[in-house]
């Protein structure tokens, strides 16, 4: 034990599936956005919008792909690549990552997630619950589309919460004095 954290514990299992879980919240978004833009009707009265310019599709690849990074992130809190850095970093390779690193960026990152989330949440919920008129990216939607889109995005908003449990399991596997369980 070291004050950068124990390494080689094994992640406890429900910290192990929180932090794949953070991944197949995002997918089903990801997969929505890349259908829109490859011109599936979805629904979405902004396609059109989104696709005429490059600029506004390179917007949207690069959400994808920062949320996709983002996600992937969240594996080495599962990982031993979360614990030492990978051989093949030029200079960095086989030394022990600090605890404290991914606990500050990954907590860094739940408090953005769980204020961006916060917010969409208040947004488009005060308009559909018809507390206020505005828009919403269900507007023109079919019944059938909205669900779709509801289904693509619901597991988004879980994000935050399954990435705190296992920030939460990689915390107390590093950490030099608790229990791993």
């Amino acid at each position: 034990m070291t004050a950068v954290g124990r390494v080689g514990v094994a992640p406890q299992a429900w910290a192990r599936r929180a932090a794949l879980a953070c991944v197949l919240c995002v997918l089903p978004s990801i997969l929505w956005r890349v259908a829109m833009l490859a011109g599936v009707d979805t629904g979405f009265a902004d396609a059109d919008w989104y696709r005429a310019e490059g600029s506004r599709v390179a917007y949207v690849l690069g959400l994808d792909a920062l949320q996709l990074a983002g996600a992937l992130l969240c594996l080495g809190l599962a990982l031993p690549w979360g614990e030492r850095v990978p051989s093949f970093v030029p200079g960095l390779g086989g030394r022990t990552v600090h605890r404290l690193v991914p606990m500050a960026l990954g907590g860094t990152g739940t408090v953005a997630l769980y204020l961006i989330m916060g917010q969409l949440v208040r947004a488009y919920g005060s308009v559909w619950l018809g507390l206020r008129e505005g828009w919403t990216p269900a507007a023109g939607m079919d019944p059938f589309e909205a669900t779709v889109l509801g289904v693509a995005y619901a597991p988004l908003f879980c994000w935050p919460l399954v990435l705190t449990v296992a920030l939460v399991g990689y915390w107390r596997r590093r950490s030099p004095l608790r229990p791993t369980r």
